[in-house]
């Protein structure tokens, strides 16, 4: 036994693997225009991005970072209460849940959706509703909370090829940012008069 194993007074080793604690869901969904639902897709999201983590690095350290916002500038953003802000009103696209037509798989380096669809009632838009929360709940020993948000299409015509969802949040007042980007299993289509609702669900498990 050497000198370093004779200090040691207690040492306990665990090798078991251990499930993740915390994580990350969404659920997309689309329905008619009459609310009934046509595509369902839910999975664990894997794709928080470097801006996500660089915001997060900042507030816990109480300094700026230099973060890339959605336009592709660097800003030099600050914690403060604005940090994180992901409440979006209706039609406000510079926050809140997007949703596009990218492929390409997600990188750490991603700061905007591959090919957002914008808002309107043009060809490929949507009518983008308020971001709305529900606050944090515990069940067991699972503490959880979501953020959703609905798109209408009033284009006229279906809109296809749906594959990438995110959500984009305040990184300053007046800058904002990509935290969380996710391509889709398969393509979502969503009717004339129809809807397609993003939740995103956060969840700690003890």
């Amino acid at each position: 036994m050497n000198q370093e194993s004779e200090n040691i007074v207690n040492e306990e080793v665990v090798e078991e693997k251990l499930e993740p604690t915390m994580g990350l869901d969404y659920l997309v969904e689309v329905t008619d225009k009459d609310g009934k639902v046509l595509q369902r897709i839910s999975a664990p999201s894997h794709s928080f991005v470097r801006g996500w983590y660089d915001l997060m690095s900042g507030f816990a350290d109480n300094v700026n970072r230099l973060i890339k916002d959605t336009g592709g500038i660097n800003r030099n953003c600050a914690p403060h209460h604005d940090g994180w802000h992901a409440r979006a009103i209706a039609t406000d696209t510079t926050h809140g849940h997007r949703v596009g037509k990218g492929t390409t798989p997600v990188t750490i380096s991603d700061y905007v959706l591959e090919t957002p669809l914008e808002e309107g009632t043009g060809l490929d838009q949507f009518e983008h509703g308020a971001v709305t929360y529900q606050k944090p709940a515990v069940v067991g020993s699972t503490s959880s909370w979501w953020i959703r948000r609905s798109m209408l299409n009033s284009s006229g015509a279906t809109i296809t090829g749906i594959k990438e969802i995110g959500l984009y949040a305040h990184c300053a007042s007046a800058y904002f940012m990509l935290g969380v980007r996710d391509v889709l299993p398969s393509a979502v289509y969503v009717p004339n008069g129809g809807a397609i609702t993003v939740t995103y669900t956060f969840k700690v498990t003890v």
